[in-house]
């Protein structure tokens, strides 16, 4: 096991000082003692194929950047990969967590964790896996930057679970909003009629969804980050007899903030947007997300939703919830919640009951009860 300081370290001294990502519980304590430590820096991003563009933005203004990521979020790399740092020559050091990686796991992470070795051999990408030792480490770190230096390509490195040691972060101050996540999904469900669909990003929006009010209608995601309302938006034009509601989280809606244009474009008036709010990645370390500085709501009333509005407390979520759901879409509402704990609430994994494609099957079954031609 390697501390996370031992690891930045080993990094800095190949002078590599700057770190980009999106976070990934495997790396939540070197991402957390990055950005305690003034020497360092990390850059918010929407999504993989973002940071890897910005690292190769840095690598050509002369500051070689480290790229932290999930490998559920690999697929995103693939284009900025081959199409900019494998073909301009900007070498960048990736590090890509072993998610499903000669392991069990979640179900949306076992094909990449079994698979990404042969995808980065196809595109021709060297690859290791990181040593568990820093002796070893160091001298795999060396492999790697002798490479980068010498082809002038990428170089990733897979990282299992545990490589990286605890790490405690400095306290941060947070703006405090009274409404808990579970409540706000709880009070959306009370709203709803019964033969509303609902759509609930990955992560915890669909875990507290599945804890509050399992049934067939709701489609628990549980990968594909930031697709929630694409999703969504496909229901909902190919349904128009049904009313589709859609539980995002800031991070998420960052990852493909575009999907909002071709929602306002199309105007489904059975669309009904919900993003719940924390302004972080909970439960990866509750990093921050960038979402303090992005007014949502203005956003979508750009794009051509039809109403958008900002909620914080119950009183004001249930009026303008009942408002909203009672308008014709699209319409758009963002609720600012409070930022627990990663564990703070116990909640069941969806995978204890459902398989994937029973998620699916559930929610095609339950929604074909009802046509229009």
């Amino acid at each position: 096991m390697i501390s996370p300081n031992e690891f930045v370290d080993a990094l800095a001294n190949k002078g590599f000082f700057r770190f980009t990502g999106v976070p990934c519980s495997f790396f939540q304590t070197a991402i957390n003692y990055v950005i305690d430590d003034p020497k360092f820096s990390y850059t918010m991003v929407p999504n993989e194929g973002s940071a890897l563009a910005l690292a190769a933005g840095a690598c050509l203004a002369g500051r070689p950047t480290v790229l932290l990521i999930q490998n559920s979020g690999l697929g995103n790399l693939v284009n900025p990969l081959t199409s900019l740092n494998m073909i301009y020559k900007l070498p960048v050091p990736l590090f890509i967590s072993g998610r499903a990686y000669g392991v069990s796991d979640e179900p949306q992470h076992e094909i990449i964790g079994n698979t990404m070795g042969s995808l980065l051999d196809a595109l021709g990408l060297p690859h290791a896996d990181m040593p568990t030792q820093v002796v070893a480490f160091h001298q795999a770190l060396d492999k790697a930057a002798r490479h980068m230096k010498k082809k002038k390509t990428p170089f990733a490195f897979f990282v299992r679970k545990g490589t990286l040691d605890e790490y405690a972060p400095n306290p941060k101050a947070t703006g405090y909003y009274p409404l808990k996540r579970v409540d706000a999904i709880r009070l959306v469900m009370d709203e709803l009629e019964d033969t509303a669909c609902v759509i609930a990003t990955t992560g915890k929006p669909s875990r507290e969804l599945f804890a509050v009010r399992d049934r067939a209608r709701n489609f628990y995601m549980q990968g594909s980050m930031g697709h929630a309302a694409s999703i969504g938006l496909g229901i909902a034009l190919s349904r128009p007899d049904q009313k589709v509601v859609v539980l995002d989280g800031d991070g998420a809606i960052l990852m493909h903030l575009g999907i909002l244009s071709s929602v306002g474009f199309y105007k489904p008036k059975n669309f009904f947007h919900v993003v719940l709010d924390n302004e972080a990645y909970e439960t990866t370390g509750n990093q921050d997300t960038t979402s303090p500085s992005t007014d949502f709501c203005a956003a979508a009333l750009a794009c051509g939703y039809l109403g958008a509005e900002t909620v914080s407390t119950e009183t004001d979520l249930k009026k303008k919830l009942r408002r909203l759901l009672a308008s014709k879409g699209p319409s758009f509402l963002r609720i600012k919640i409070s930022r627990l704990a990663t564990d703070a609430i116990p909640i069941p994994r969806i995978s204890s009951k459902y398989s994937s494609e029973a998620i699916a099957a559930n929610f095609k079954k339950a929604i074909s009860k009802k046509r229009t031609p």
